[in-house]
């Protein structure tokens, strides 16, 4: 493992697996704000009807993620993890491009559903840099990839309305599948991959039924799986609420949509600079002692929320918000990666990713239907609490002692 870390691995491999990271998450961010606008566009009759195909499609791609993840994985695990990114590329690049095709809501919902399960790009890129990255360095990377995201998720909803008012739907789609197209292409020419060795093919397979046990038997890695679900469940569930909080707390409701997207724009742009912070943390300190302490800081940010005298109070605590949460799926992952074997690190990756999905349905589902019942500032402290519940869950249930490295039996693996 060590030998195959010290070739290979470099700022163009790095930046290769970045920008395809920040691609995926940049297109699948332009969609969904506007996804509401061309279902009324393909014909969705009224209100209710672009509610409900908006809602669908936007949950298809996640369910048929979490479905498809694990055997993506694996399959990385015994082939090529270069070839899973090319593959989850040019996946989401075909996906993207047919959208502007679509002519009714059904074959878009389709589409998204073909779209979570051909692409993936997430976590192939995770599993091939956990597997390339140093023991030492691989929470400074996970960092790092973390910014990837956020670049993606702030500038995605920012240049959409954008890029829409410019060119229309179809145009949209096409551009966004051809770029990352091309950047499939640039992958599979020049993306370096350290050949591992790897266990015979049929040994792996006949114990691939039993790894998702093997993986919720291990203590850590359960807690933190449950963690990350109480993350998920408190980020995904703001997400429906907090237009509806906002506007309360506007004097002219016409601002709201402004407010909301600066918002969302100074919560990213704060999780993507603390996220390589978080991640180098990670690698001199315990996971679980900056898991504990992110989560806490995070929840309290978004509990104070609700206490706040006018709009503009918000914006400190959801920079606060942010720069506490990039901490918190990257230290998920991390532990993850620390207690994988090299080839079953897709696998776990997949697998993993599919019951964080858990969280990332659950929270908009539970916010709701609660919003009939209580008020928008009581879902905020809900969300806000359960996420603090998952670090004090991690701290209290974790070992006494975590090591700050890879122990020797993991990194011997």
């Amino acid at each position: 493992m060590e030998a195959a870390n010290q070739v290979g691995w470099g700022k163009a491999n790095f930046g290769i697996l970045w920008g395809g990271y920040f691609l995926s998450v940049f297109s699948s961010m332009v969609i969904a704000p506007m996804l509401p606008f061309y279902m009324e566009q393909m014909g969705a009759e009224d209100d209710a009807s672009v509610l409900l195909w908006s809602g669908l499609a936007l949950a298809a791609s996640p369910i048929s993620a979490a479905l498809t993840a694990p055997l993506w994985g694996r399959l990385g695990d015994l082939t090529s993890r270069k070839m899973m990114i090319v593959r989850a590329l040019f996946g989401s690049a075909l996906v993207l491009a047919l959208m502007g095709f679509a002519a009714t809501p059904f074959q878009l919902f389709v589409l998204r559903l073909l779209q979570g399960a051909l692409g993936g790009v997430v976590d192939a890129v995770s599993a091939y840099a956990a597997s390339e990255a140093k023991p030492g360095e691989q929470g400074k990377v996970r960092g790092k990839l973390e910014g990837a995201l956020a670049a993606g998720s702030m500038l995605g909803p920012l240049l959409g309305g954008l890029l829409l008012s410019l060119v229309g739907f179809q145009p949209m789609f096409m551009l966004l599948g051809s770029v990352l197209g091309m950047w499939t292409l640039f992958s599979l020419l020049f993306l370096k991959e350290n050949k591992l060795q790897r266990r015979k093919a049929s040994v792996v397979s006949s114990r691939m039924s039993k790894q998702w046990i093997h993986l919720l038997s291990e203590p850590k890695v359960r807690h933190f799986l449950l963690a990350g679900i109480l993350a998920n469940f408190g980020v995904f569930g703001l997400l429906t609420v907090t237009p509806v909080y906002v506007k309360q707390l506007v004097e002219d409701p016409a601002h709201t949509t402004v407010w909301v997207g600066v918002l969302q724009a100074v919560n990213w742009a704060s999780v993507w600079l603390a996220s390589s912070w978080w991640g180098k943390r990670n690698d001199v300190q315990p996971v679980r002692l900056n898991y504990a302490v992110a989560a806490v800081l995070c929840g309290s940010a978004i509990m104070l929320q609700t206490a706040v005298p006018s709009v503009s109070w918000l914006i400190p605590l959801r920079i606060l918000q942010g720069f506490a949460s990039s901490a918190l799926i990257q230290s998920v992952f991390l532990t993850i990666t620390r207690s994988s074997a090299s080839d079953q690190l897709g696998f776990r990756t997949g697998l993993s990713r599919s019951l964080l999905f858990t969280g990332q349905i659950a929270g908009p589902m539970a916010s709701g239907t609660l919003g009939s019942l209580v008020s928008a500032s009581a879902i905020f402290a809900l969300h806000g609490l359960v996420i603090a519940a998952g670090g004090l869950l991690v701290w209290l249930l974790g070992q006494s002692k975590e090591a700050a490295q890879p122990s020797q039996e993991t990194a011997g693996r």
